[in-house]
């Protein structure tokens, strides 16, 4: 039924899944864990992104070059950052961090999937100018985020922080952790090497555009593998406990539906960004994430700002 080419990529992307939800991978996680302090998260998206720069690059000199279009930032794109940003920080989650909750059983994620659709269906915007993949700007894209990951790498060590992905699991730090990133790293750079629409972004944007009557390939099925493969390692660490939906949840609609919104304004969200646009040097997806990260940490800045101006208490006026 299936050649043996489809059954490793079916394989790959239920591996991914497993590891993403092995190191808890999140962006909103690994943007505040670096305000206070903890390193790892960060240094665990950088790692897993550079690995799949890396192997793309390998790949496209085995196979005679890479052809994948790279995008033009532009004022959309800050928007859209900035929108998912702020609505993922709300949320409690980016794109990867809903899906490892949802398959943990917190069924209330569902009204942020739901909004992920609504929000592709509400708004369809022209895609971003392209133009042929430049090497000098892939160079850029590598040399950013390695320069970035020996960064964050130095400070750590400087902090005599270890490198744990999930403080929870004791087993995954140092060298194994590592070993985890680049493994998670190469088999997504053969994803979309083979161009696998596996990614859980473009699953909701089609399902988004069938709203309005357009057809679902039946290829973006594949899509459902990255949450089968989170389901089978939560499972198989005993860390599914259901919860029940409840009123004081129906916000999460909103928030899911704002992150959809500027994932179309944006043309991509996070895991598009990290896993697919960045790595081939498309600068759009740099901006992105720039704008993205600044929303998730626009909330606790104005709030921090607003303490800072209020009046004191009489109380701390006498102090």
């Amino acid at each position: 039924m299936f050649d043996s080419s489809t059954l490793l990529a079916i394989a790959a992307i239920v591996l991914v899944g497993m590891a993403l939800a092995l190191s808890q991978f999140c962006m909103v996680r690994s943007v505040l864990s670096i305000r206070t302090g903890d390193l790892s998260p960060a240094r665990c998206v950088l790692a897993i992104s550079l690995a799949i720069a890396l192997s793309l690059q390998l790949l496209a000199v085995v196979d005679g070059g890479e052809t994948r279009p790279s995008y033009t930032p532009s004022i959309a794109v800050v928007l859209g950052g900035l929108v998912f940003g702020i609505a993922a920080r709300a949320n409690g989650g980016c794109f990867i961090g809903t899906l490892n909750e949802l398959c943990r059983g917190h069924w209330r994620r569902l009204y942020t999937v739901a909004g992920w659709i609504l929000g592709f269906a509400l708004l369809k915007v022209p895609p971003l100018p392209s133009h042929v993949q430049r090497p000098g700007e892939v160079v850029v894209v590598v040399l950013a985020l390695a320069g970035l990951l020996l960064l964050l790498s130095l400070l750590a060590m400087r902090r005599r922080q270890e490198f744990r992905p999930n403080p929870a699991l004791h087993g995954l730090r140092g060298g194994r952790a590592w070993g985890v990133m680049l493994i998670t790293g190469v088999l997504t750079g053969l994803l979309h090497h083979s161009d696998w629409p596996w990614a859980p972004s473009r699953l909701a944007t089609y399902l988004g555009r069938a709203l309005h009557g357009e057809g679902v390939p039946v290829s973006a099925a594949c899509a459902l593998l990255l949450p089968l493969g989170m389901v089978i390692m939560h499972r198989w660490r005993r860390l599914v406990q259901p919860k029940r939906v409840v009123k004081a949840d129906l916000p999460l609609l909103l928030w899911g539906t704002l992150m959809g919104l500027g994932t179309v304004w944006g043309m991509g969200a996070n895991d598009g960004y990290l896993f697919r646009f960045l790595p081939v040097g498309s600068l759009h997806a740099a901006v992105g994430l720039t704008a993205m990260s600044a929303g998730i940490l626009l909330p606790l800045e104005i709030a921090a700002a607003s303490k800072r101006g209020s009046p004191a208490s009489p109380a701390e006026t006498l102090r």
